[in-house]
């Protein structure tokens, strides 16, 4: 239920990354495998100890990739408006400040399941175009659920606040709740239920 990461960097940087494996389901990559691996779907965070590691080639196939995030230990030269590199961060940043900006990107990216689709923050039925706004506690949740399908209640609560400790502590249950609410207002063809401890979606069958 982890969002799978692909890290491309340096040995000495394992340490660091070996610290997230609780909140991302993290693969490891050198960056001899990028010319491999510019097509992954999975989001993928190239951590540049020099700027003179990787061909323009490979970069250019990489940036082509909206998966790709990149960190540098300084403003990069590279960064050209016809290689069109747009993601960034510069070194060095707190850990807090990290996770921010990639639970950040992976809200803003598109994720759809049925005639819904999520965006920052944002529910739209793309048959009708309605739209309806959720929380960032409710965007986390369905986000999840979109990516899993099914997901055991206290993991599934666990992990949301894991994310953002800030987020208001009501209980998942009340979350869902209001989740459905929003999902029905904009005629969604799925719903959420909870069987069995685990928190599930399910396609409303309109013959019902």
């Amino acid at each position: 239920m982890k969002t799978k990461v692909e890290i491309f960097s340096s040995p000495k940087l394992k340490n660091f990354f070996i610290n997230l494996d609780s909140l991302f389901d993290i693969t490891l990559k050198g960056f001899d495998e990028l010319d491999s691996c510019f097509t992954s779907k999975n989001l993928s965070i190239v951590f540049f100890d020099h700027q003179d590691f990787i061909n323009k080639k490979t970069l250019n196939n990489t940036l082509l990739n909206e998966n790709f995030i990149f960190v540098f230990k300084e403003p990069p030269m590279i960064e050209k408006p016809s290689l069109g590199l747009k993601k960034n961060m510069i070194a060095p940043l707190s850990i807090s400040k990290f996770l921010d900006n990639i639970n950040e990107i992976i809200n803003k990216k598109k994720h759809a399941y049925g005639n819904i689709e999520l965006n920052n923050n944002l529910i739209t039925n793309k048959n009708t175009k309605e739209k309806n706004y959720l929380t960032q506690a409710e965007s986390l949740i369905l986000f999840k659920l979109i990516s899993e399908k099914s997901i055991n209640k206290k993991l599934l609560e666990r992990d949301v606040l894991d994310i953002k400790q800030d987020l208001n502590t009501s209980s998942i249950e009340s979350h869902l709740n209001r989740i459905r609410k929003k999902l029905k207002k904009i005629d969604s063809d799925f719903s959420i239920s909870s069987k069995n401890n685990n928190v599930c979606l399910d396609i409303i069958n309109p013959d019902k």
